[in-house]
């Protein structure tokens, strides 16, 4: 007898051997890793909290708010952009043509004649308050519309829609007024649109931040209208200059990182913490969620049952076990992507960090498979869609690569102009740009080299970016997937863009002549 208790109580306690164990290993381990890692991020001056990474407010006598809010309340309900002058309309690789002197407008799209220059005269006439209030913003030392951040991803940005069609808005009154020649308020047009720009920076928002990036884009079409210009003026052009420069873009987009770092920080931890919560945020991709069967068959309702029996337990372990190894693995891989755009933000090495950064997503997300637990409760592979959630931000880094590119060659863009202006050609070479109209030999953003570029003897010239690829390729503006036999390309608009992905280089473009145009419109994209 006293064997056998002495066996009963040897089996009880290498049960509670076994249980502490499995505990330690899915609970108490996981929970301490993650709670080491968040101590070395700390430790490194990294912030979490979402009350670390809030921006410090605006005083209201800085703040434009007020005016860009009543700018907003001009715009119409459903403003249409459709037969807006075309900005730096690209009608061939390399080429774009000059919109404001065109003598009709063409409609993006079907690129047939639409539209009259008297009729965008007249929406910008009508524009006029809107232009009004824009302006005076511009003058505003900052532009914050007091985001609750509290909210995290919950939080609204019902601003950032109108303040990209105020963009368009200030494009299109700067192609009208070039093309009636008076280039001093086409100028000023594009100046408020960039201080809009910078104004509004500090935004630590990854949406605000592409919204932005897409405002930059509709920035630099609008400057090479502006220089294609004949009555410019120096005073004109160092205005456009002191607006490019004021720009900032893998700065702001560090912030929009910490942010969306910070978010999802807080989102875990509610989701671990309360079950409706996990039901709003994973509920999609666990078992159990469907609802009852309605059909009023046994077997459905068994799997019903079954269902809703794994749906339990997967939410029981994805709260006290799997969601801290998920939670390290998204502070690991925004570590990643904050780490490239700060070494691209310092250094102005883009591609090699944007190439280390893929690399090393890759490899974490070679390693990222759901174990024989969630396989057995059919739970979907949750550590790889939360970590392909995190992975595709890192188009934040890509973008902001493009947009410091795009501030750069249009700085450079204009020097040239104002040194042709100034000793009525172009410089040899652009050292000779400083330190009369630069600083220094501006540098591209992408291998932080200088830019590429010279002079032809047409008196065009050739300025480039050597582009997504990191390699120079000698000014090539053309499709990557076009270099081949037998591969495909797509003539579409967004194929002829100068900062195409795949664009071989990124070559800022030069005026199309006549019969380019010309062939263009009778040859038009799909």
């Amino acid at each position: 007898m006293k064997r056998r208790w002495k066996i009963l109580i040897a089996l009880e306690a290498l049960l509670l051997l076994l249980a502490a164990s499995l505990f330690l290993t899915m609970h108490i381990q996981p929970a301490g890793e993650l709670d080491a890692y968040k101590q070395s991020l700390r430790a490194k001056g990294e912030l979490l909290e979402i009350s670390q990474v809030i921006p410090p407010p605006v005083p209201a006598a800085s703040n434009g708010l007020s005016l860009v809010q009543s700018a907003f309340g001009c715009l119409g309900p459903a403003d249409d952009e459709s037969n807006e002058p075309p900005a730096m309309q690209m009608v061939a690789f390399g080429k774009a043509m000059v919109g404001w002197a065109q003598p009709n407008l063409v409609k993006p799209g079907s690129y047939g004649f639409t539209n009259s220059w008297a009729n965008a005269q007249q929406v910008v006439d009508e524009d006029g308050p809107l232009l009004d209030l824009l302006r005076l913003a511009g003058h505003s030392p900052a532009l914050d519309f007091q985001l609750d951040y509290s909210q995290g991803f919950a939080v609204l940005l019902p601003h950032l829609e109108p303040l990209r069609h105020c963009a368009r808005r200030l494009s299109a009154a700067t192609l009208c007024q070039l093309h009636a020649g008076h280039t001093a308020a086409a100028v000023t047009n594009v100046c408020t649109l960039l201080a809009l720009i910078h104004n509004n920076h500090n935004e630590r928002m990854v949406l605000s931040q592409l919204v932005r990036f897409k405002m930059d884009s509709i920035a630099s079409s609008a400057t090479w209208e502006v220089l294609q210009a004949t009555n410019l003026t120096d005073a004109d052009l160092a205005a456009l200059q002191r607006g490019w420069t004021e720009q900032e873009f893998a700065g702001s987009a560090e912030g929009s990182l910490m942010m969306e770092r910070a978010s999802m920080e807080m989102t875990i931890q509610k989701m671990r913490s309360s079950g409706a919560e996990l039901s709003r945020g994973l509920g999609f991709a666990l078992p159990g969620t469907g609802g009852a069967s309605s059909s009023g068959d046994w077997l459905e309702a068994l799997k019903d049952t079954a269902d809703n029996a794994k749906g339990g337990v997967a939410k029981f372990m994805w709260r006290t076990s799997w969601s801290y190894a998920d939670e390290r693995q998204t502070l690991e891989a925004l570590e990643i992507l904050l780490e490239a755009d700060r070494t691209a933000k310092t250094n102005y090495v883009f591609f090699m960090a944007c190439t280390n950064m893929e690399a090393r997503l890759k490899a974490m997300d070679a390693t990222n498979t759901a174990g024989p637990l969630p396989r057995a409760l059919s739970v979907p592979d949750l550590p790889h869609l939360m970590f392909s959630a995190v992975a595709g931000l890192g188009v934040v880094v890509h973008k902001a690569m493009q947009a410091e590119t795009e501030k750069q060659v249009a700085i450079t863009a204009i020097a040239l102009r104002r040194f042709q202006l100034r000793h009525g050609e172009l410089p040899g070479q652009l050292a000779e740009l400083t330190p009369e109209f630069l600083p220094t030999v501006p540098l591209d953003p992408v291998d932080g080299k200088p830019l590429r570029y010279h002079p032809n003897g047409d008196g065009t010239f050739l300025l480039y970016s050597v582009g997504e690829d990191g390699v120079d390729d000698g000014g090539n503006p053309t499709h990557a997937s076009g270099t081949s036999s037998g591969s495909s390309f797509v003539y579409n608009r967004a194929s002829l863009f100068w900062q195409n992905p795949i664009a071989i280089d990124w070559v800022w473009p030069q005026p199309a002549t006549p019969a380019e145009v010309q062939f263009f419109r009778d040859h038009p994209p799909k």
